[in-house]
């Protein structure tokens, strides 16, 4: 058996020995040209990429310059030792990215190697900046395709897994290194500007009356804006509408126009959309999450992805707490003992692993019963339903609870409005949040 996340049409060309002795030989930092074949050999029979489609040697007249491998969006600098030679990457790549997003309009990644350690970089404003790095090792070759795997490949049936998510989204991801440069230029530029402080402040506010204390900063504020664009990405794909308007995605107008409501709003983290690069960047990541098959999700997969991005210390220190997805499951088969007469309130949702396993309970319950899948939607929408005061927790369970409908979601009999609201289960001045 292969390794797990290895192209399966790939099996009978790489050995389940291959990638480990590949990685082993990197490791040794066994010089430039040998560095150059072995990654190739990664390329090809790790990702699928076709020999023609990697270019070696690759003549830059401009700045009177040869990359050593162009594949895709990637530049590939191949040193002997990075440690001696990194005054020549800084000096050299910043030269071959911009030469090629000249060319052809696109941005680029810079990735340099000596084999014993794989450092990622882009240009922002001409500045060569780091933004991931990764040293392999043999006992975990696995690794190294993971982590270039955002970069180079161009599959489109990744699995749903939270593995898999956080991977390819989550804080040690290429895709996560990217889009928080980007974030830290947009805040740096716009910060100032009289509506996306108030969008700021409002943020600010509603995390100090969840939490009962001050705890935003600027940094969270960012990780916050960042889980929530890849979260509004994902539910446009729910339909497989076209994701194409930065603007439709993040007020949820993808989705509304077709009949799905209040899963997704406009909010204080559409700041970002102030600025043509924001606006890329929302499309960047649609682009991403887009290559998940959303169809197959089981379980809770937003909520591994806030774990990952947010620091443990962190979420301690603000007492988050997340319930594991089998402990979930067990509790809420325990609990749903007639799945289709009993109504569900989780008044403290979070990320809505409860809410994800009492709509999949029901609508295992309504098959098993031969009712129409339409008839099994509607009664998720009128007897499962969840409240949080965490703003960033209710955008996050309201897309959980939607990818948990799965494909019946297609067949709704009218118009389906996503019952997962904000509000504090604690005041008593909330006599009614939905039942009638």
């Amino acid at each position: 058996m292969a390794e797990a996340g290895i192209l399966p049409s790939m099996l009978g060309t790489w050995r389940q020995h291959d990638l480990p002795e590949i990685v082993a030989r990197l490791v040794t930092r066994p010089r430039h040209e040998s560095v150059r074949t072995l990654v190739a050999e990664i390329l090809r029979h790790g990702f699928g990429v076709a020999y023609h489609e990697i270019d070696h040697e690759v003549q830059l007249p401009e700045i009177h310059g040869r990359a050593d491998t162009l594949f895709g969006s990637v530049v590939f600098e191949f040193k002997s030792n990075l440690q001696h030679e990194m005054r020549e990457v800084m000096a050299r790549l910043p030269d071959y990215l911009s030469e090629r997003e000249r060319q052809t309009g696109r941005q680029f990644l810079g990735i340099a190697t000596d084999g014993a350690a794989f450092i990622a970089y882009e240009l922002r404003e001409g500045i060569l900046v780091e933004i991931g790095r990764h040293e392999p090792n043999p006992a975990r070759a696995q690794a190294l395709l993971d982590w270039l795997e955002p970069a180079v490949s161009s599959r489109d049936d990744l699995s749903p897994d939270p593995l898999t998510v956080e991977r390819e989204l989550g804080r040690s991801s290429l895709s996560f290194g990217r889009a928080r440069g980007m974030l830290e230029r947009l805040w740096t530029e716009l910060r100032t500007r009289s509506e996306v402080l108030l969008k700021r402040q409002l943020w600010d506010g509603l995390l100090r009356e969840a939490y009962g204390t001050e705890v935003g900063d600027d940094s969270l504020f960012l990780q916050h804006t960042y889980l929530t664009v890849v979260a509004k990405t994902i539910a446009a794909r729910v339909l497989e509408q076209p994701a194409n308007d930065a603007a439709a995605i993040l007020s949820g107008r993808v989705i509304d126009e077709a009949g799905i409501h209040g899963a997704i709003e406009s909010d204080f983290f559409d700041w970002i959309l102030e600025v043509s690069d924001g606006r890329e960047l929302v499309l960047r990541i649609a682009r991403q999450t887009a290559r998940f098959r959303l169809r197959d999700v089981q379980v809770d997969v937003l909520k591994s992805l806030y774990e990952s991005l947010i620091d443990p210390a962190q979420r301690r220190d603000l007492g988050e707490y997340y319930t594991p997805d089998w402990l979930a499951r067990k509790v809420v088969v325990h609990a749903l003992t007639d799945p289709l007469r009993q109504r569900v309130l989780d008044p403290a949702c979070g990320s809505g692993t409860f809410l994800f396993h009492a709509v999949r309970r029901k609508l295992a319950a309504a098959e098993e019963a031969g009712m129409s899948q339409g008839e099994a939607v509607a009664a998720c929408v009128q007897q499962v339903r969840g409240l949080d005061v965490h703003p960033v927790a209710v955008i996050i369970a309201r897309v959980t609870w939607l990818l948990a409908l799965g494909p019946t979601v297609t067949e709704r009999l009218s118009d389906l409005h996503v019952p997962v609201y904000l509000g504090d289960a604690m005041q008593w001045n909330l006599r009614q949040v939905g039942f009638a």
